[in-house]
């Protein structure tokens, strides 16, 4: 094991001394067009390190944490990976000047650069919701309409925003949500599986305002639909909706990546997109009925016709049935009652063009060193390699209009 360790890291060395990460990161740095990413809860700072060394155009990286300790952690580990130089003043950006409120037409332009954070690696400590909550300015925006608390305190908002904390990420997730630009990536963890997972299902409705089914065979799955359902019910407050690239659930913790996008249409079709849970008490059948149904929003989402052209589609969003109206006042299986749980995200958990192209880098990390053959973005030979490639193919086999599965051994 331990000169496959050698091999490995030799291997890593290797593919990476072909590529100039650090070069690419400073092409990006001179773009307003680069990406900014922001670490609420970064510790020690190390994966907001690779964020940097290995995601071409990425402009600006915030390493944030509550912590003092930790932040001087994370200078000790940029300095030890050699990018001291990429560092960015520490000072507070949110205290601006009062001579940057202007919004004079020869001043906007430098207005507009005073709102966008410097390029580079900032280290802060700080609170993650104030800087969330303080960086809500939509790149869109242009400077001559912001207000004077925009000008002086905001900042624009970002394109990637990553969410690991110890335990719940919910009390992140307001106002991470509002400073997401349109478009942009969440990336939430969550490790509170006693929660999540039924052990506690007061706690999880507290937080995540679900109920969990307990000792339910499907119990990662169902973690991950609370928690989607959860964020989509905050991203909807803000006109906007979300777009799952990818759930996994594993272990002790949940792993979500999502696009927040601004789309107060889609806001209004959330509740075809959440369900109940209905769980017979006495066997492993179950029911997931939709909160709401319209005929002609799922027409068009299905990509269906209507099959009577003499009666038109109704447009009318109505009540969702429960398995009363199915014909199953009772589970058919074994007469046990059902008991109620969610209400959870009913929608697709991945982008399954996202994941076959990850798989797709993985296949070609493992044939070619670390090295594109095609001359596009580096791909990395990674110790969890086959791990990955394992978790990718199966999410990659899963039914994308399916909550919930059934297990084998208990039908």
């Amino acid at each position: 094991m331990a000169q496959f360790e050698k091999d490995l890291d030799a291997e890593v060395e290797a593919a990476k001394a072909s590529v100039d990460f650090t070069k690419l990161a400073q092409e990006s740095a001179t773009t307003n067009d680069g990406m900014s990413i922001f670490e609420a809860l970064a510790a020690s700072g190390l994966r907001s390190l690779r964020y940097w060394k290995e995601v071409p155009g990425l402009r600006t990286m915030v390493v944030n944490d509550l912590d003092p300790g930790a932040i001087d952690l994370a200078r000790e580990n940029v300095i030890r990976n050699g990018l001291e130089g990429a560092l960015t003043n520490e000072g507070d950006e949110h205290n601006k000047d009062d001579t940057a409120t202007t919004t004079e037409e020869g001043n906007i332009d430098a207005l507009k650069k005073y709102n966008l954070r410097p390029p580079g690696i900032k280290l802060q400590v700080g609170d993650a919701t104030h800087e969330m909550y303080m960086s809500r300015i939509p790149p869109t925006l242009h400077p001559s309409q912001y207000n004077t608390t925009q000008s002086k305190y905001q900042m624009t908002q970002y394109d990637v925003i990553d969410l690991d904390p110890y335990g719940s990420a919910a009390p992140f997730l307001d106002g991470a949500l509002q400073s997401i630009v349109d478009g942009g990536l969440m990336c939430i963890t969550c490790t509170d599986m006693a929660a999540l997972g039924g052990s506690h299902p007061e706690t999880c409705y507290g937080r995540y305002g679900a109920f969990p089914v307990q000792r339910s065979g499907y119990l990662q799955e169902l973690a991950l639909r609370i928690l989607l359902y959860h964020v989509s019910i905050i991203a909807g407050r803000y006109g906007r909706t979300i777009r799952p690239v990818l759930s996994v659930g594993m272990a002790f913790y949940c792993r979500v990546f999502v696009e927040v996008w601004d789309d107060k249409a889609g806001v209004n079709n959330l509740s075809l997109s959440h369900g109940h849970l209905f769980q017979s008490i006495k066997c492993s059948s179950f029911h997931v009925t939709p909160v709401a149904t319209n005929e002609s929003v799922a027409a068009k989402q299905n990509g269906t016709t209507n099959e009577n052209p003499n009666k038109k589609l109704s447009n009318v969003y109505r009540n969702g049935r429960g398995p009363c109206d199915l014909g199953e006042a009772v589970c058919s299986e074994t007469g046990g009652s059902y008991k109620l749980g969610g209400p959870i995200w009913t929608g697709p958990l991945h982008d399954l063009d996202v994941v076959n192209d990850a798989i797709a880098r993985l296949e070609k990390s493992e044939e070619n060193n670390g090295i594109n053959p095609t001359g596009g973005t580096p791909v990395h030979p990674l110790k969890m390699t086959k791990t990955l490639h394992g978790l990718l193919v199966s999410v990659s086999e899963e039914l994308p209009d399916v909550p919930l599965y059934h297990s084998l051994p208990a039908i």
